[in-house]
């Protein structure tokens, strides 16, 4: 249950994706590069990379990634600090690749920490619960990631990476009242580094009043409330913004959601929200089915990041939240982030295979809880 479910929410994302980049990347590709069709190539090249790891990751036992989570979370790390060595990045954020295509490590490494996080859950067991033992390992991986990022000036993605931890800690089994002196302790060096990076304070002073600086650091998040706004219910029509031309930077990439809202409306804006909705539901039903406590852990950690990263572009785009450099999964421009978004749900699908009515009554229980037989189970993973 949940595999057609799933492939189909993904391909609709996916193929709305295609014709919003088609739409919103018109202007500047023609300005750019002189050739109006230039970004749409380059996203349908990576949509087609990014159908194939979809394929390969619904194939491919995903119990492969429990044994080889510290090679693929030492080779994400090892391509994320590669951006810092001059010459081999671009922006500092994206590795150079042959012609014109560019790779952004942190992506992977999203993805890599949800695998190790999930394979250090099942491998800990009851000890996780253990501040030393399961929590701090967990922290000291997520601040050496995030300051990775912050060096790349990907506040968005540091935040990311934080919450990929907590949220799988929490389902993994911490304590509650750890994660709340974490998330305390947090709290004022997050607020540090908002008010001490000129930039980041800056979009912070222009969320809670855009319009006093609408020509500087609140000039994006004007454009994008003028698109959505000037929407209205049914939408100027698809191919009809007025923001994608040269007024609203990025609206291919991080705010293409003001695209969709100008083009498609409000009923536009909601499509994209009930996919994601959907999505979330297939997601978690499929981790409560999942056969084995690595496969819960790792659906349910896929799901989560999915949708909260989703969750932040649209609140960005309609000015609920600061303006940051996050994505839309699936439907955003961007090589990196569509290949890993695909691999991820391939890796749902994948999980949504091997589960069954059976092994929901027998692993988890008639009760919803964990039986015995699910706690031999991770225990004999653990053993391999």
């Amino acid at each position: 249950m949940g595999t057609s479910q799933l492939v189909m929410v993904v391909l609709a994302l996916s193929l709305l994706g295609v014709v919003m980049v088609a739409s919103a990347s018109l202007p500047i590709a023609a300005l750019r590069y002189e050739q109006p069709s230039y970004l749409l190539v380059k996203h349908l090249i990576a949509l087609a990379l990014g159908l194939i790891a979809f394929w390969v990751c619904s194939k491919i036992e995903y119990h492969v990634f429990f044994r080889i989570d510290h090679i693929l979370l030492l080779t994400a790390l090892g391509l994320t600090l590669l951006t810092l060595i001059p010459g081999l990045s671009v922006r500092g954020s994206w590795l150079r690749l042959p012609g014109p295509f560019q790779l952004q490590p942190t992506e992977f490494l999203k993805f890599a920490l949800i695998i190790s996080f999930a394979a250090f859950s099942v491998r800990k067991g009851e000890r996780i619960k253990a501040f030393s033992e399961g929590v701090l390992p967990v922290l000291i991986l997520t601040t050496f990631a995030a300051l990775i990022a912050l060096k790349q000036s990907d506040f968005a993605m540091a935040l990311i990476f934080l919450l990929i931890a907590l949220y799988m800690l929490f389902i993994g089994g911490a304590r509650l009242t750890h994660l709340c002196g974490v998330v305390l302790a947090a709290t004022p060096a997050l607020a540090l580094l908002l008010i001490t990076a000129p930039y980041r304070f800056g979009r912070l002073l222009a969320f809670l009043d855009p319009f006093k600086y609408s020509t500087t650091e609140g000039y994006q998040l004007i454009q994008s409330l003028t698109a959505l706004g000037s929407g209205g219910i049914f939408g100027r029509g698809l191919g009809e913004s007025r923001a994608k031309l040269l007024f609203l930077p990025e609206p291919y990439n991080d705010f293409i959601f003001a695209i969709i809202g100008e083009e498609l409306g409000l009923l536009g804006g909601l499509l994209v929200l009930g996919l994601f909705a959907y999505l979330l539901w297939v997601g978690y039903s499929i981790a409560y089915r999942a056969p084995d406590q690595f496969g819960m852990l790792l659906a349910s950690g896929i799901t989560f990041t999915i949708v909260t990263q989703a969750a932040i572009n649209v609140g960005v785009a309609s000015g609920i939240l600061p303006v940051t450099g996050l994505t839309l999964p699936f439907i955003s421009y961007g090589g990196s982030s569509l290949v890993v978004s695909l691999a991820m749900a391939g890796t749902l699908l994948n999980i949504a295979r091997k589960g069954s009515d059976e092994d929901v009554s027998r692993l988890w229980g008639r009760d919803g809880r964990p039986s015995l037989s699910r706690s031999r189970y991770a225990r004999r993973v653990t053993a391999h």
